[in-house]
């Protein structure tokens, strides 16, 4: 079973792009990335990184592997994020072997198998066209 922490990891050498994100700790020095960054898209989900610790900080140096899943995003209207259909979506994701997050209310960000993205990709557009075209972005 994986264990799971929380670290300050910084992704620019200034230290001025810090996110705290849930990680696999492989060793002191390499770490898998468990959810997705939101103000980087150097990682993602899945990919194993190698890191320097100074302080409380991890810095970013490489990643040794990127993750088999590809990476999507949507920002979503309140009617859309609350919908009974994209939570069909999420549950698709799931069973396909993805990964999805929803931060910020409206922000969807999805880690899915290549053969499945181009459907799930079209599947949540057209959840956010039917559902903005029939009620106006709340």
């Amino acid at each position: 079973m994986k264990q799971i922490r929380q670290l300050q990891l910084c992704f620019d050498e200034d230290g001025r792009e810090i996110e705290v994100l849930d990680v696999s700790v492989i060793d002191p020095d390499t770490v898998t990335i468990e959810e997705n960054p939101i103000f980087s898209e150097r990682v993602s989900f899945g990919d194993r990184i190698r890191v320097r610790r100074v302080g409380d900080v991890y810095y970013y140096i490489e990643t040794l592997r990127k993750s088999e899943l590809v990476r999507r995003s949507w920002l979503l209207s309140r009617r859309v994020s609350r919908s009974a259909e994209l939570s069909a979506a999420k549950a698709r994701i799931a069973e396909a072997g993805g990964n999805w997050e929803q931060v910020f209310g409206g922000l969807l960000v999805i880690n899915v198998p290549q053969a499945f993205e181009g459907g799930i990709a079209a599947d949540i557009d057209a959840i956010i066209a039917d559902i903005d075209r029939l009620g106006g972005q709340a």
